[in-house]
């Protein structure tokens, strides 16, 4: 049990003093006699004196009025019992760890101005259970910060106000506090408290580095932007991993501009890249390079068309570096799309150039074309044949399959000449494969057994090996394993982004923020000290109701007894 107002117990002192005085006050009271001559004799026979403390420490009155006042100073201590835990957060501090906060000035980044603003109401609210959230962008966040903070509970989020708000929302009556650089310029709700210090961007950055790689043509797309206080120009700089300059744009970009450009790139693309800005230094580092490996061979996008079996694609997916994308039954699909096509009960598209597989064409593909009646399927493996060591493993069970024929340069794989079950060929360079029966439980058990998600993975490795997968740029981050290699890459500042297409997303838009600051350390602690009062109170529940009834009742119970 606790106090909430344990001064008031300094009254306790007065119930020994009622004790004190009842033994000490004269007792009795005056009475008329008609001769004192009869007490008189009485009284000689002993000595006279006052009721003894031991007859007097019996009296009920006494003990009533200690007990009705010690019942009343302990009402006024407000005597409470905890409900809750007592280190529930009574405020939240929000934390900017967003590119911005990354840029200098004068030696001193943005997150270093704002600390002195968080510490003035850090040490005002001393104690108080705190929530901490960081809100950060990938790798741009500031390592530079408090171990408190390093322990709390990061946002997804890339700008602060977003998460602010949504942190006010959970709890109107809990103050947010918001430690950033730059105040707010929408209206945010009145529980947030803004500790910002105001900012100047002189930063210049990257915002956008694609690749694009045919053949041995190779080009890259550089897109930068600079604040309209950056110092000087700022060339564009492209070099290997070694260090070898590959190619340098001197005042490719100047303050309070933006610049694209697209580098037409010769010989073959070298294993590593990194494209940067050179000029004056602007306080923001990680904006001014990205760091490019080059990927080949990696993952297999296959169309699939048709009914969109579940257990075919499953068997598909099967492979970490296999997606899967369901396409609509069309007369023309891009190769852009994908690398391989697989249609079931579907013609392949007479334009695809690339690999593709046909299940149960409806009619004729390549050197394959459908005959008349049904015949019984045998898994028979042709001699020599593509994928013969996979088809050798776990044969399954066969009923009757429907009949095609196989014309000149048509390959079989597995059947016989007068029931084929599987055949390959070439078109256009790509490799083709037909799969003449269909996967229903009638037909077969092989999407039962272990040996068809095998078959499909080395399928798709020998419709599309690994030197005719597409290569692209893809960035990476520093430290970072590079994808299918042990080293790590260089220690340089990086961001992670792996699209097909080797997109690196490098600057952001509040990374070239500036505005004023705002200063509401004072209104902060003064919410704070509110709520923890608050939460420190809704945290007991009240017990002096009941000692304010039973010390109403030791004195009407005085009462009664004194008459």
């Amino acid at each position: 049990m606790d106090f909430l107002s344990p001064w008031s117990l300094v009254g306790l002192v007065l119930v020994p003093a009622i004790f004190l005085w009842g033994l000490l006050a004269p007792r009795g009271r005056p009475v008329t006699v008609g001769s004192l001559l009869l007490w008189r004799r009485a009284l000689g026979r002993g000595p006279a004196g006052k009721p003894s403390a031991k007859v007097r420490l019996r009296d009920p009155l006494l003990w009533l009025d200690a007990a009705a006042l010690a019942l009343l100073v302990a009402t006024c201590a407000r005597p409470a019992i905890r409900t809750t835990a007592p280190a529930e957060a009574v405020a939240t501090l929000v934390m900017d760890r967003t590119a911005s906060m990354r840029a200098t000035s004068d030696g001193r980044s943005r997150t270093e101005e704002v600390l002195p603003l968080w510490k003035k109401v850090g040490k005002a609210v001393a104690g108080a259970p705190m929530r901490y959230v960081i809100v950060r962008s990938g790798s741009n966040g500031d390592p530079a910060a408090p171990l408190a903070w390093q322990a709390s509970e990061p946002l997804a989020a890339g700008d602060v106000w977003p998460a602010a708000i949504e942190e006010a929302a959970l709890d109107p009556a809990r103050p947010v506090i918001v430690a950033t650089d730059v105040a707010p310029s929408i209206p945010i709700p009145a529980n947030i408290y803004v500790l910002a210090p105001g900012a100047v961007s002189r930063n210049v950055g990257l915002v956008n580095v694609s690749s694009r790689i045919e053949g041995d043509r190779w080009w890259l797309l550089v897109k930068a932007q600079a604040a309209p206080a950056a110092a000087g120009q700022w060339a564009m700089v492209v070099s290997d991993g070694g260090g070898k300059v590959l190619r340098r744009i001197p005042g490719f970009l100047a303050p309070g501009k933006e610049a694209e450009q697209v580098l037409d790139m010769d010989g073959p693309p070298p294993g590593r890249l990194v494209v940067g800005l050179d000029g004056p230094e602007d306080g923001f580092p990680p904006d001014n390079a990205a760091y490019l490996v080059l990927e080949s061979g990696r993952q297999v996008r296959v169309l699939l068309a048709g009914p969109q079996d579940a257990v075919l694609r499953k068997a598909l997916e099967a492979r970490e570096d296999t997606a899967v994308v369901f396409v609509l039954p069309a007369k023309s699909i891009s190769a852009n799309e994908g690398d391989v096509l697989v249609a079931e009960g579907e013609a392949i598209p007479a334009d695809w150039p690339g690999p593709a597989v046909a299940i149960l064409p409806p009619e004729a593909v390549g050197p394959v074309a459908p005959a008349e009646g049904e015949a019984a399927g045998e898994w028979r493996i042709a001699p020599d044949a593509p994928l013969a060591d996979i088809l050798r493993r776990d044969p399954p069970r066969f009923g009757s399959v429907r009949r095609y024929k196989v014309a000149q340069g048509g390959q079989l794989l597995l059947g016989a000449a007068e029931a084929p079950l599987m055949v390959a060929w070439e078109s256009q360079g790509s490799r083709r494969l037909a799969v003449l029966f269909g996967f229903d439980e009638r037909t077969t058990d092989w999407p039962r057994r272990w040996g068809f998600p095998l078959f499909w993975s080395h399928a798709l490795d020998w419709l599309v090996p690994g030197d005719r997968r597409p290569s692209y740029f893809a960035t990476y981050e520093p430290l970072a394993p590079i994808h299918g290699r042990d080293a790590p890459a260089p220690a340089e500042v990086g961001f992670h982004d792996n699209p097909p297409v080797g997109v690196s997303f490098i600057g952001t838009d509040e990374g070239f923020q500036e505005g004023p600051g705002r200063d509401d350390s004072a209104a902060a602690t003064e919410a704070i000290r509110r709520a923890a009062e608050s939460a420190r109170r809704a945290a007991f529940y009240n017990l002096w109701p009941f000692l304010a009834a039973a010390a109403l009742a030791a004195i009407l119970l005085r009462s009664l007894l004194a008459r």
